[in-house]
């Protein structure tokens, strides 16, 4: 009896388990959706996202997710629509909707130029240019005003608020006063106008009759209309094609290079003109003319081009390069696979504000190259007047002084050798530094130690490293230096011997007047500095002669 009731308490408890479970399920879902969702605008989203610099009070250019907009604190002032949006908050910004055209609104957001121009822009003085598909270029004013008729075919904005605007067979170029007004600067009727040889200046090539000269503002004949093209303007020179053949003129249209070129380039910095002379379709053999049509170099090279910061050329044929001076002399044969100019350092005294002569390192160029025989090969140093120093084995040169020392890296080790190209020294060293103010030493730096060099023998002055070297004060100090170990500072003498042990604290420096010690040191010697020593019995003040020799003194 006892089992049979056991049984049904059990078959019960079953029976109502699957209603319990889903009675436990149904509550947790509905206490899930008993919790509230804060629902966001989209606007609230976009002025939490404001960061806090910029809620100062003034206006500021906001954008998001590739649109922009104008905010105010938490406010909203032009709403985040824009692809395009001028960057200065004012009562006329050019702007645009995404893939639409442009137009221009205010500080409200209010439309003051109908969104139907393909470009829109406004110079410094407030006249807008404008461009609508199928009508052309013309002028208005910020308030949507017109000033010149949209009719043509290009137009720009130039220097001193000039504004040309252009196209065949009618030509205006205007001076804006302010952003309601015009001048006139020059009205024209030449079948074609261009400014792609003169660039962005007061000038411009104009076609009359078929044939091109150059013009001004004023409409002055600068040069007359008598070529097939104006190539370009250079400086006073006017590149130029008459029958077919590429020449230069000056201002006046006279002659300097004869018109007998299939090619001109550009002019280099040292006043030559390369020209071309066609082998194949597109290929040109190059060559050399100055301004006065003289040929420098007869046009038979592959390559012609000048060095960096300096009047030396580089130039190239069959493969081989070679250097060459602006009289068309070969300073150095046709037979580097390249070459390059690598600067040097020289030395020279200026005078600082106190009326101090400081040395100063400045950089130069036209001295040495860097050559290389093999297109992977190592370069090796080519001395202008001399020659090959240095064959072609190396990774990289520091060349600090012309006459003296030259850095060489190979494998991400240093060497020093000498201005002849003669190595003074091992490839043991990390990196090697020169100073402007001690040209007589190097310092070579090794596992993070220093050691100081010969800058003529390569030597060590000394067979030791040091933790710094220190020349702050070796002006005051007559040209005696210090190094330091840990916190410990040793003398050293203007050749760089060292003159006393590393035994003193925090540096030294120049001594000021001393008559007690100075009436202590022997004959023909001089104080150069004075150091401290710290020890138990605190700290004890020195002054040391030019042989380190030490006398101590009471610190008043």
């Amino acid at each position: 009896m006892i089992y049979k009731n056991s049984m049904k308490k059990l078959f019960l408890l079953f029976l109502l388990l699957p209603l319990g479970v889903f009675a436990q399920v149904e509550q947790v879902y509905e206490v899930m959706h008993d919790v509230g969702v804060e629902e966001v605008s989209s606007e609230e989203a976009l002025k939490r996202s404001i960061p806090a610099h910029f809620k100062n009070g003034k206006p500021h250019y906001f954008s998001r997710n590739n649109l922009a907009g104008y905010i105010l604190n938490d406010s909203i002032l032009i709403p985040l629509q824009y692809e395009q949006l001028a960057f200065k908050y004012s009562d006329f910004m050019i702007c645009r909707e995404p893939r639409k055209l442009f137009g221009a609104i205010n500080k409200k957001g209010e439309t003051v130029v109908p969104f139907e121009y393909n470009t829109l822009s406004q110079n410094a003085a407030g006249i807008v240019l404008g461009w609508k598909k199928g009508a052309g270029y013309g002028l208005m004013t910020p308030t949507g005003k017109t000033l010149v008729p949209f009719e043509f075919k290009s137009g720009f904005f130039n220097q001193d608020s000039v504004v040309v605007l252009y196209g065949p067979g009618k030509q205006l170029i205007v001076k804006a006063l302010d952003s309601e007004n015009l001048k006139v600067l020059m009205e024209g009727n030449f079948e074609e106008i261009s400014i792609e040889a003169t660039g962005r200046r007061p000038i411009f090539a104009v076609k009359q009759q078929g044939r091109w000269g150059i013009m001004d503002y004023q409409k002055r004949q600068l040069v007359p209309c008598e070529y097939d093209k104006i190539h370009k303007v250079v400086e006073q020179h006017v590149v130029a094609v008459k029958n077919g053949k590429m020449g230069i003129v000056d201002w006046n249209g006279k002659p300097e290079v004869p018109f007998e070129y299939e090619m001109i380039g550009e002019r280099l910095r040292n006043g030559l003109f390369s020209f071309g002379v066609g082998i194949s379709a597109g290929r040109y053999r190059w060559g050399l003319v100055d301004s006065m049509g003289h040929i420098v170099l007869p046009g038979e090279y592959d390559q012609v081009e000048q060095f960096y910061s300096c009047e030396l050329m580089k130039v190239k044929k069959d493969g081989k390069c070679g250097i060459l001076d602006p009289r068309g002399k070969l300073r150095a044969p046709l037979q580097f696979h390249d070459i390059m100019a690598w600067k040097h350092f020289l030395t020279t005294e200026k005078t600082d504000k106190s009326g101090k002569p400081q040395s100063f390192r400045d950089e130069v160029y036209g001295i040495y190259f860097v050559h290389k025989y093999l297109e992977d090969g190592k370069i090796g140093l080519w001395k202008i007047d001399q020659g090959e120093i240095i064959k072609p084995a190396y990774d990289y040169f520091n060349i600090y002084h012309p006459e003296d020392c030259i850095e060489v890296s190979l494998n991400d080790k240093k060497a020093l050798f000498n201005g002849k190209g003669k190595q003074l020294s091992g490839f043991e060293y990390g990196a090697l530094n020169i100073s402007a103010q001690h040209p007589a030493f190097v310092t070579a730096y090794a596992n993070d130690k220093r050691t100081l060099l010969n800058a003529r023998t390569g030597k060590q002055i000394q067979p030791e490293y040091y933790d710094e070297w220190i020349s702050h004060y070796s002006d005051g100090m007559n040209g005696y230096f210090l190094t330091k170990i840990g916190n410990s500072t040793a003398l050293h003498a203007p050749d760089g011997r060292r003159l006393t042990p590393h035994k003193y604290w925090a540096g030294m420096a120049p001594c000021g007047n001393l008559p007690e010690v100075e009436a202590r040191l022997p004959k023909g010697r001089k104080l150069v500095a004075c150091a401290i020593h710290k020890g138990d019995a605190g700290l004890r003040f020195y002054a040391l002669d030019d042989t380190g020799a030490e006398y101590e003194y009471d610190k008043k």
